[in-house]
């Protein structure tokens, strides 16, 4: 069993308040529940998006994920979010000022094609673990449970899963379901036969029923989204693990302007409810989906087409003339900077 001890967060009280201002949670400030890290959660991933616009329509092409970097974007300016570092670096700072007990963990990506296989990243991801402090234990929590929170995967998971060997819980979508299970890593030299080597080598996996193409897969099958140890990273970790994910030409980020953000669903509100829509931007196109049904909302030609996109269904503003920073990048929207 991991035992979280409370820890001092990196922003301060004002800070937090505004957070929750921006989430439209105020109310809840002082009752770290579970309850209410269901709604922090979902609050953040419907206000907060993630994206990595910086990366190519800005000059330095630097995503700053450091945690008064990524409040000021986020909270201050109101300007954007960012991708797993700086979306997670505001979301555990944040959850610490609130009294969880919480600290970070890094996973690797799976990015082989087919479902039942998996070929692993480096470590490029951000995982928070969860403890709900005592006081706000709900009568059917014991102290001992463990969740685990991603608001940086882009389409992952939505609300705190419990981190407990073969739990399920439903997705966004019909019919999707994530499981987490504990695996060790393919390639380990570690001799899981001897007892107290398990410790060392023992890792977690997210599963979704799900292929990637949006079919779902056999009964019983399960496809690897990234695996993780609950070894504890530090905010000096996630700024270098992030540069070398935005410098490395492997990358989705490289490669690609990508821009993810959930919504209310019809008829749902934006603190109560399960159902939620989501907006993406990859390509040129900008689609929507809520429930089984997947719409085009815009078909962006050129650059110019893409800010305007970005300030109409994301609320991310940049000038005409940022396109010339994006300019014989691989994520550039055709030959053409307008």
């Amino acid at each position: 069993m991991v035992v979280i001890k409370p820890t001092p967060s990196f922003y301060n009280d004002d800070q937090l308040s505004a957070y929750l201002s921006l989430l439209g949670l105020s109310a809840i400030k002082g009752q770290p529940s579970l309850a209410n890290l269901n709604k922090i959660v979902r609050a953040h991933l419907m206000t907060i998006p993630w994206e990595n616009t910086q990366m190519h329509y800005e000059s330095a092409g630097h995503m700053d994920v450091a945690p008064q970097a990524i409040y000021k974007r986020a909270v201050a300016d109101r300007a954007g979010g960012s991708y797993c570092f700086g979306q997670q670096t505001l979301m555990l700072g944040m959850l610490l000022a609130m009294g969880y007990r919480a600290y970070g963990c890094t996973g690797r990506v799976n990015t082989a094609p087919e479902p039942t296989e998996v070929d692993f990243e480096t470590r490029s991801h951000l995982v928070l673990l969860v403890q709900i402090p005592t006081p706000h234990l709900a009568p059917t929590e014991t102290g001992n449970e463990t969740y685990f929170v991603d608001v940086g995967f882009g389409l992952g998971i939505v609300r705190p899963m419990l981190l407990s060997h073969g739990e399920e819980m439903p997705g966004l979508f019909p019919r999707e379901r994530h499981r987490v299970v504990k695996a060790d890593h393919p390639e380990s030299s570690l001799d899981t036969t001897d007892p107290t080597t398990v410790p060392f080598a023992e890792e977690w996996r997210l599963e979704i029923n799900m292929a990637r193409n949006g079919q779902e897969l056999p009964q019983g099958t399960w496809r690897t989204l990234y695996q993780f140890s609950l070894h504890q990273y530090y905010l000096v970790d996630f700024e270098w693990l992030s540069v070398m994910v935005q410098s490395n030409p492997k990358s989705l980020f490289w490669n690609h302007l990508v821009v993810v953000l959930y919504t209310p669903a019809k008829g749902d509100s934006a603190e109560v409810g399960e159902e939620m829509g989501v907006k993406v931007m990859m390509g040129p196109k900008v689609t929507y989906r809520e429930g089984g049904k997947l719409e085009v909302w815009k078909e962006l030609k050129n650059e110019a087409d893409r800010i305007s996109a970005l300030k109409e269904y994301f609320n991310i503003e940049y000038p005409l003339d940022a396109a010339v920073n994006v300019r014989n990048k691989n994520g550039a929207l055709g030959p053409q900077s307008l």
